[in-house]
């Protein structure tokens, strides 16, 4: 808000400051008057399996996955520094340089470097804080052939200090989000896994209960094990199937008319979401309707990127994308009525023996339209077609909430992430006075052992 000389009209309580309005009892300095940053060491020696009293090599990916893979043996481990799960820790060189990470133990790797506060910062505050500096920092690297952080500027960060308690309080909200959004990206991880072992088992057994598994009958097929009473038959006997058609340039309309489907517009395994995007999100209806999708096809990529890619990216068009077009990169995939349900021929070809016998049709980028009619797909009778479509569209379900519920979890941080970082939200005092003890959110600090 301004005043009628357009001078800003700071809230009650607040100063301004070189980063702008901010709480009176909050300070602003400098980063490296305030850490003290440890580079990672190349061990002389690393090894690919755990050996007795070897310590995990914190890489880049290590962070990233939380598998180890490499380790440094025990006896030049006192040579080496060390960090905590507490420490915070930064690549200090690479593409991904900036980015900053929390939470393992083990030997600094070279890349790296640890960043260590005094007494007036709190760990888990700093993290956070130097997540909102990614950008920066990634941008305004040094170095021609391995790009570093740039030393000067990163020191000269400034960084706001909320008073202690008011960085825990701070602290713990961000951690309570970020901690649910990982809760919800392992649900999704074990929905994902479950969804697998659901396809083996409907893909050789049918839609009978697991523990009624030994009672089916099997036979030998070109494709693997399938119940006795279904067909192999090729897909073209059960399925129309068309390449797209991309439209010229003057079919586009920017405003009116059918939307275009595009590569893009979906991952693997997911249905189709086409979001508009300037000029070229619609066509006019001249294009010819029969390059026009129904709900439920199937759309497979056919050509436009790696032999490693084409006919590996499927998605199914929901209802109410219905009438789009979509682009010749595409190749429509439509089911028979009484013949074979949709959602299990989509399925169908996310199952890796599809997948394999796709893999091996691809020449030189292309997959062309005869080549998926003559592919071989299982065919059990209609109704099991559709138990076994049904039992993995509820999982799909499942997986696309918890998905919703990430994207949600990830929106909230990233406003909170600004909002409290820069006081434009305040949290209550009553519960920033939870936090005068470090105790209170388990922070450590200070004072723990270090090895180097």
């Amino acid at each position: 808000m301004r005043n009628e000389r357009g001078e800003e009209i700071l809230p009650e309580g607040y100063k301004m400051t070189e980063l702008g309005p901010l709480p009176e009892e909050w300070q602003v300095v400098r980063l490296g008057d305030v850490v003290k940053l440890t580079k990672g060491r190349k061990p002389d020696e690393l090894m690919p399996k755990y050996q007795f009293g070897a310590l995990p090599y914190l890489t880049a990916d290590y962070f990233r996955n939380r598998l180890p893979t490499e380790w440094v043996p025990a006896q030049y481990l006192s040579r080496l520094p060390f960090c905590s799960k507490e420490d915070v820790v930064l690549i200090w060189d690479g593409s991904k340089a900036g980015q900053v990470f929390i939470g393992l133990e083990g030997v600094l790797a070279s890349t790296m470097v640890r960043i260590d506060p005094e007494n007036q910062i709190e760990r888990c505050y700093l993290y956070f804080f130097l997540v909102t500096q990614f950008d920066l920092l990634n941008s305004k690297t040094t170095g021609t052939t391995i790009p570093h952080v740039n030393k000067e500027m990163f020191r000269n960060l400034p960084i706001p200090l909320p008073p202690l308690p008011e960085q825990r309080a701070i602290a713990h909200v961000l951690r309570t989000v970020q901690e649910a959004k990982e809760a919800t990206e392992r649900v999704i991880a074990a929905l994902r896994e479950l969804k697998k072992s659901l396809m083996q088992h409907l893909f050789t057994y049918g839609p009978a209960p697991v523990t009624e598994r030994e009672r089916v009958v099997l036979q030998e097929s070109e494709i693997g094990p399938i119940p006795a009473h279904w067909q192999v038959v090729r897909l073209g006997e059960v399925a129309a199937v068309k390449q797209g058609r991309t439209p010229k340039r003057d079919f586009y309309d920017d405003k009116h008319g059918h939307r275009i489907i595009k590569v893009k517009d979906f991952q693997d395994g997911q249905k189709v979401a086409v979001t508009p995007s300037g000029d070229r999100s619609f066509v006019r209806v001249d294009m010819g309707t029969s390059f026009q999708v129904k709900g439920g096809d199937v759309l497979i990529l056919n050509s436009g990127h790696s032999s490693e890619i084409v006919g590996q990216k499927v998605g199914i068009v929901p209802p109410e994308l219905e009438g789009s077009f979509y682009v010749g990169e595409l190749t429509a995939i439509r089911a028979l009525e009484g013949a074979s349900d949709s959602y299990y021929l989509f399925s169908w070809l996310l199952y890796p023996t599809a997948r394999e016998m796709i893999r091996t049709l691809v020449k030189g980028g292309h997959l062309y339209a005869e080549q998926i009619r003559a592919l071989s797909i299982p065919l059990p009778p209609l109704d099991e077609q559709r138990a076994i479509a049904e039992t993995l569209r509820a999982v799909d379900r499942r997986i696309e909430a918890e998905e919703s519920h990430k994207q949600a979890l990830d929106a909230l941080f990233r406003s909170l992430l600004h909002n409290l970082m820069t006081a434009k939200i305040r949290l209550p005092p009553d519960f920033i006075r939870q936090f005068a003890s470090p105790n209170a959110t388990g922070e450590k600090n200070h004072g723990h052992a270090r090895r180097a």
